[in-house]
């Protein structure tokens, strides 16, 4: 498998693979074994304390199979970005292209992302089945898209790019990444005044998440998705 090597601190939604001892004690059985088979975990949103590690999720078997956990300092290997994923297109010659929605559906998000420019990458269930080549879509995946964004997307420019993607041959779950946090595209693209971050230090509603002063004119939110398993 071609790892690609990253020597930047890992971001939401990296694809991080490590030996088994880096997550510590009381993580679950079938998570250890997932880790030990040479599966990466998903490097997660939740706040990076001095000396807590790495918030990161291990993804089963199964849907239900979740788990979080925190991975000791400097203990990963190697990594794949969401843009890794993207710039290989390896959906293209995917076995399972044709029969998966969501993994097919990847060339089309790739024909309209690049054509507009943007930073993108490919998370969620497809990113991890392209990683890995473990057959984790199934029929009513969605093709979850991550946008890098450091800056403003205008609103009008978000609802254009949010009703091509609704043309996809599968759903498309794209996330804005901002300076403040990752935000849904289909709520940037909305006429909410405020939309929801997802931050490190939990979820809140903010104005503009591009805004230096995003902080003043936030509502913070109790941080009850802080320590979900996934980013």
């Amino acid at each position: 498998m071609d790892y690609s090597r990253h020597t930047a601190v890992p971001r939401p939604h990296d694809l991080v693979w490590i030996e088994p001892d880096a997550l510590g004690e009381h993580i679950a059985p079938w998570a250890l074994a997932r880790v030990a088979a040479g599966q990466p975990v998903v490097v997660r949103r939740a706040r990076r304390d001095a000396g807590r590690g790495l918030p990161v999720g291990v993804r089963g078997a199964h849907r239900g199979q979740r788990e979080a956990a925190r991975l000791e300092t400097g203990r990963w290997q190697a990594l794949r970005t969401p843009e890794s994923l993207a710039a290989d297109g390896a959906w293209i010659e995917h076995p399972r292209a044709a029969a998966v929605a969501a993994i097919g559906a990847a060339a089309g998000a790739a024909c309209l992302l690049n054509a507009g420019g943007w930073c993108w990458g490919v998370t969620g269930a497809v990113g991890f089945e392209l990683a890995t080549g473990e057959p984790v879509c199934h029929a009513d995946s969605d093709l979850d898209v991550l946008i890098r964004a450091p800056e403003r997307v205008p609103r009008a420019e978000a609802r254009r790019l949010a009703r091509a993607l609704e043309a996809l041959s599968a759903p498309c779950d794209a996330q804005i990444e901002t300076p403040a946090g990752g935000v849904a595209l289909a709520d940037w693209a909305g006429a909410a005044k405020r939309v929801l971050v997802k931050s490190d230090a939990g979820p809140f509603l903010c104005a503009d998440p591009w805004s230096e002063s995003g902080s003043a004119d936030a509502d913070r939110r109790p941080s009850s998705v802080a320590e979900s398993p996934s980013g």
